[in-house]
């Protein structure tokens, strides 16, 4: 593909230059899309702190109609959660909350979520990352240009907790590279269409690997996934009791940039 996306964006790219390039991607792509499908956004939930972060994030998302359907798993809603959910509603947008016990499995709670939305295509979303406000609406707009079966977000930007760090990790290859046909995208950004994953069987029942399921799956059936920039996402690397913990020297020695605590910009939502 010789196209903008190739022959501006690579290791040497600095972020204006990124931010300026996606600019162009977006535009091109908005102008095509005439009319936005029906979406559904599925959310699995064990952190109220993390719960009330998100809710604050989607009710910024500038795709102004889609469905929120939250899975509480083994919490309650708090009186935040509720006026954020309020207001939701109050934009248009129908929120869907479901409970499930502790016992119950990621995999198991996000694919009945799943199979319980309505949308043409189903948004999967973390509780603890960080989402632009135009991250919807840029998924949307380029599964409809690519035409492709799923797409997610490059892994450029990582926040490391831990180190109060934000590293902006951008190359040609790897998770990092962007605007390409791969088997691979950002669990916390896959779109999906209903087609397709209702034939991979959504996100399983499995406790991890939930985002490779439905991806193999989608390839195993011949889908087609595109990755696209990462900017608008930033994917969160913490401790806590549920989270993969991992060698954060990958993050940094394949880092471009690196910023104290949250990368500042508007693309974020941030600033």
């Amino acid at each position: 593909m010789q196209s903008v996306e190739n022959t501006t964006l690579d290791r040497s790219t600095t972020f204006s230059q990124e931010i300026e390039a996606i600019s162009r991607i977006r535009l091109l792509r908005h102008n095509k899309t005439r009319k936005y499908p029906a979406v559904s956004v599925v959310l699995s939930t064990v952190r109220p702190d993390d719960l009330t972060s998100i809710l604050s994030q989607i009710k910024l998302q500038s795709l102004k109609s889609f469905e929120l359907l939250i899975g509480l798993h083994a919490i309650q809603l708090n009186a935040q959660h509720k006026t954020l959910i309020s207001q939701l509603n109050k934009r248009g947008i129908k929120v869907r909350v479901e409970k499930y016990s502790q016992e119950s499995t990621l995999g198991t709670i996000l694919t009945d979520l799943a199979r319980k939305s309505s949308g043409d295509f189903v948004a999967k979303m973390d509780d603890d990352d960080y989402y632009g406000p135009d991250h919807l609406r840029d998924l949307v707009d380029a599964i409809i240009d690519k035409e492709a079966d799923v797409v997610g977000r490059a892994m450029n930007y990582v926040y490391l907790e831990p180190l109060e760090l934000t590293v902006r990790r951008f190359g040609v290859q790897g998770t990092q590279a962007v605007e390409l046909w791969s088997d691979w995208v950002c669990g916390g950004t896959i779109l999906v269409s209903r087609a397709a994953g209702e034939s991979a069987g959504w996100f399983g029942n499995g406790t991890t690997a939930v985002d490779r399921y439905l991806l193999s799956h989608v390839t195993e059936n011949g889908g087609k996934i595109w990755r696209t920039f990462g900017a608008g996402y930033i994917y969160k690397r913490g401790f806590t009791f549920h989270t993969y913990s991992t060698n954060y020297s990958k993050y940094l020695k394949n880092a471009n940039q690196q910023v104290v605590g949250l990368w500042q910009d508007a693309i974020f939502g941030t600033q």
